[in-house]
């Protein structure tokens, strides 16, 4: 966006990285949620990663069409293939659906493969032929739809396999050495699928950036947990207090708020979210995360991109350059030292 690109531009004019923050969302297909988040992204001048699980797109009538490795046609993990659409149909939700992914598109943001049925653990022992043949199944699911689940009414994708460009496994998983085999061969550019420490750039494995998510402390708690909506959700456990929803609210964005700060003061490695299209203690971690972004993608110098816009920008720079912003070797920020931390100070440890 012009926003992103001018907060770009300030950073390296001042002779400093930008703070690129990445927000993605995992099994993004749910049209209410995109009518959440794409104005906002449109708003801040930010622009999101939305990762999508192929098994939505596919008419429950025809689900032996796919055929996932080492399981029986048609398998799903994701409960049932109009898990979304509550009243609606399920070829009117996989109408919505085209319309969430061709509005999103059109926007600038970026659809990526949550692969198809979210196996889990057992695609720990999947080769790389296997990776293959479930993200080839996952790009004909988002491109042939129509055919594919015989749709009435044609159906035409804004979107080609040009803009395909990488992904996130479901639960993380996978032999990493085999996904990224696959997504090499794929012609995809990066993987979303590890874990990483907070304030470490991203570095290319066998030809692909891996954006890892970061690990980072966690308020309310003694222990560090993943940047992700759902970890939180299993750490904090389900309520139905609201006054527990709000504590929890706060705590994530936090979190969250704080792990942003640490790098934005420090050598501003890129920092990646991770979310879900849930609202898991109602909502909590939906606001958490908005709250986050408004304040975040408005502070000088960072920028709020996708993916494959991080990855573009920094096959541009030399490994050279990369190292040294690693290492912080750059000026300090008169903006970031001015910019006063909001959040509260206390530590809660109730674990």
């Amino acid at each position: 966006t012009p926003q992103a690109q001018a907060q770009i531009d300030a950073a390296l004019a001042n002779g400093r990285p930008p703070q690129f923050l990445i927000s993605s969302f995992d099994g993004a297909a749910d049209i209410s949620k995109y009518r959440q988040w794409l104005p906002l992204a449109q708003r801040l001048g930010a622009r999101f990663t939305f990762f999508v699980s192929g098994i939505y797109m596919l008419m429950p009538e025809y689900a032996t069409w796919y055929q996932p490795p080492h399981k029986p046609a048609g398998f799903s993990n994701l409960g049932g293939y109009a898990e979304l659409a509550g009243s609606k149909s399920a070829e009117q939700n996989i109408y919505d659906n085209l319309q969430s992914f061709n509005a999103a598109r059109e926007m600038g943001n970026e659809i990526g493969t949550h692969y198809v049925s979210h196996i889990c653990e057992e695609s720990n022992t999947w080769t790389t032929a296997d990776w293959v043949s479930e993200n080839s199944q996952w790009e004909k699911l988002m491109l042939e739809t129509t055919a594919i689940s015989h749709l009435a009414t044609p159906f035409a994708p804004l979107y080609t396999k040009d803009d395909f460009h990488g992904g996130r496994t479901p639960c993380l998983a996978g032999e990493k050495s085999a996904v990224y085999a696959a997504s090499k061969r794929m012609g995809w550019e990066y993987d979303a699928s590890e874990e990483g420490i907070l304030g470490a750039w991203p570095k290319r494995q066998q030809g692909i950036w891996s954006f890892p998510l970061p690990s980072i402390p966690r308020v309310g708690s003694k222990y560090d947990t993943l940047a992700m909506d759902y970890n939180f959700y299993f750490n904090h456990g389900k309520t139905d207090d609201p006054a527990r929803v709000q504590e929890l609210e706060d705590w994530t964005y936090e979190s969250y708020y704080g792990a942003f700060r640490k790098l934005y003061t420090s050598n501003r490695a890129p920092f990646v979210l991770g979310s879900h299209f849930a609202d898991w203690n109602h909502g909590a971690y939906n606001r958490a995360l908005q709250r986050t972004l408004e304040k975040a993608c408005t502070t000088p110098e960072v920028a709020c991109v996708t993916f494959i816009t991080l990855a573009r920008w920094l096959d541009e720079q030399s490994p050279a350059q990369l190292a040294k912003w690693e290492r912080g070797e750059f000026g300090s920020s008169a903006a970031a030292d001015a910019t006063t931390d909001t959040t509260r100070s206390e530590e809660h440890t109730s674990e």
